[in-house]
């Protein structure tokens, strides 16, 4: 049966892009594959015919890049090599097996790239190479970062030297775009001017973070100054932290709120100056109350913080000590929404039985509006325990699970703790302990590293009290579930294919993606959400055994001209490629082709 799709584009956060029209060609399956492949051997033994070479070159490709450093790995064989560009920016790996290779370059100030892609930052293409085979064309461009420039001044408009200024990337996480430092901050030098560099394109947000305003010094008289000099001792001012004010963080183009600051969008080397700020002094309080513990005791471990809340991007975290009766004060509190919390750890009473050690947790939202905030209790209740077990469901020798980690996260803001995963038993037993009031995301492939049951056991069910919570978010409520069972299967799915033009030239340029129909699915870092670059020929693989297995069920795939980092897990980006994608079913242990035709 043959699929069309109308050519559509879409545009997507101000952003064009356009969706490959594609139509579908079934063709037969390939021999069932029960068992994995039987492990590579070392990579330093490994010696074949094969070569690539290329250039590595500047955007334009008017200039080579000279000594730059590069990386080549061998997706199936795990070979790695380590080289670097000559002077005329070209580049030579040598007695290469067989395999699919992917290539990145590297050299500041330019941003790292991988071979075939779009922009920096983007996935690359796979280069298929055979036997013998010798690539002399591979060609990488590299990219300037963004700048952003500009000047901070005080509240008298006077230079502001030695301030912070940072640059946060909107990405999406949990299905909202949400600014995320990227580790690109600056300070400012003595003429007030920053400088931040090396930026990958992107939307991002600018801030100052706060800092000590100047202290107002009590005017002395002639007499008091001349007692001071006679007895050689200068008048000291106070520390600043004792002071009121403080300069607030301010985010361009100059408001204290991080959902009204303007998103500056830069591409590759683009330069943004004129980015300015004049920073604005605001009163501190104090946040002030008391602690009871669980059974009127108090823990031995106890840590009362508080934590910028809600849009606040510059995230301010202060901490105070508690007192013997539970009380204490967080001082030089800046106006906004925090989250207050205070944990603990250690014996707690219980009736008819010895102490047991359990952790402790109480939290509570705090708006600090420029008067102190006094009386806040904050009264711990233990966390809960979940018992849970592991179950193996297939044909090939079951693992030996002593040790195991189940994943857990947590998911949606009203979360503050992640529960603790601890390891599985040799019976399979396991439990999760400190589970408090929230939303988890529980199971998923555990840590095992590079080992046969990695590659062999994938996750098939989450069942929580005999529901069905696979993949999907869960509420934990004031009382907690009995019940857990995680069961692993070694039969997988596999979805792979090949794109190509009407001619059947190969169309590598595109980006392949697969997610489910079922849109409850579509959260941050589902794993029924993937995506992948086919490789020079064509092929593109998607699921597999072990960690990248598809769960069965009903998918879309599509193939997209360009995709953002994480943007898959986009709400919105998914549901603009609806229209453009083709529906394909896995079956338990199918293995399917689904070819893909770009008109």
């Amino acid at each position: 049966m043959t699929h069309r799709v109308r050519l559509m584009g879409v545009v997507l956060l101000l952003a064009p892009l356009a969706v490959a029209a594609v139509r579908t060609e079934p063709r037969q399956n390939p021999p069932r594959r029960d068992a994995p492949a039987t492990p590579p051997p070392p990579t330093s033994s490994i010696v074949g015919t094969g070569a690539l070479g290329g250039v590595v070159t500047n955007d334009d490709g008017s200039k080579p890049v000279r000594y730059a450093y590069l990386v080549l790995i061998g997706t199936g064989t795990g070979v790695v090599k380590v080289s670097s560009t000559d002077a005329d920016g070209k580049f030579l790996f040598a007695n290469l097996p067989a395999d699919r290779y992917t290539l990145g370059a590297s050299k500041p100030p330019y941003l790292g790239t991988v071979a075939g892609a779009r922009r920096p930052a983007r996935m690359g293409t796979a280069i298929a190479l055979a036997d013998g085979q010798k690539i002399a064309n591979v060609a990488i461009r590299m990219a300037h970062g963004g700048v952003i420039t500009g000047t901070v001044v005080d509240e008298k408009g006077q230079p502001a030297g030695s301030v912070r200024v940072g640059a946060y990337q909107l990405r999406v996480q949990n299905g909202e775009r949400v600014p995320v430092s990227v580790g690109s901050a600056a300070q400012t030098d003595e003429r007030g001017r920053y400088r931040l560099f090396g930026l990958v394109p992107g939307d991002y947000l600018v801030g100052v973070a706060g800092a000590p305003a100047p202290i107002a010094l009590q005017p002395l008289s002639t007499t008091e100054v001349d007692a001071a000099i006679r007895a050689g001792n200068a008048p000291q001012p106070a520390p600043w932290a004792q002071s009121p004010l403080r300069y607030a963080p301010v985010y361009f183009p100059g408001t204290l709120r991080a959902g009204d600051a303007m998103v500056l969008t830069l591409g590759s080397g683009d330069e943004r100056p004129n980015v300015d700020f004049k920073l604005e002094i605001t009163r501190v309080v104090s946040v002030s109350g008391s602690v009871v513990g669980a059974g009127g005791q108090l823990p031995p471990r106890l840590a009362v913080t508080l934590a910028s809340k809600g849009s606040s991007v510059i995230q301010s975290t202060m901490s105070a000590p508690t007192q013997s009766d539970g009380s204490f004060q967080i001082a030089s509190v800046l106006p906004g929404t925090y989250l207050l919390r205070a944990n603990g750890g250690g014996p707690v009473a219980v009736p008819g039985a010895a102490p047991q050690s359990m952790q402790q947790l109480a939290v509570a939202t705090v708006e600090v509006n420029g008067a102190d905030v006094m009386g806040i209790q904050l009264v711990l209740r233990p966390g809960a325990t979940l018992a849970g077990s592991v179950v193996f469901r297939g044909s090939a020798a079951q693992p030996a699970p002593a040790g195991w980690r189940l994943p857990v996260r947590t998911f949606g803001p009203t979360t503050t703790t992640v529960p603790t995963a601890q390891p599985v038993n040799e019976a399979g037993a396991f439990s999760l302990t400190n589970l408090f009031p929230g939303t988890y995301l529980i199971g998923g492939q555990p840590a095992l590293g590079p080992t046969t049951d990695a590659m062999t056991w994938s996750l098939e069910s989450v069942v929580i009290d005999g529901r069905d919570v696979t993949d999907r978010p869960v509420e934990i409520g004031d009382v907690p579930p009995q019940s857990l069972v995680v069961t692993f299967t070694d039969r997988y799915q596999e979805l792979s294919g090949r794109i190509t033009n009407a001619s059947g030239a190969p169309m590598s340029q595109y980006a392949i993606v697969v997610f489910p129909e079922d849109k409850t699915y579509w959260i941050s870092g589902s794993r029924r959400i993937l995506t992948t670059r086919p490789g020079t020929d064509g092929k593109f693989i998607l699921s597999g055994s072990g960690p990248t297995n598809l769960p069965p069920g009903r998918y879309l795939l599509a193939a997209v001209t360009d995709i953002d980092r994480d943007e898959q897990y986009d709400p919105a980006f998914l549901a603009g490629i609806v229209p453009a994608a083709v529906p394909v079913t896995l079956a338990p242990g199918e293995k399917k082709v689904q070819d893909l035709i770009v008109r």
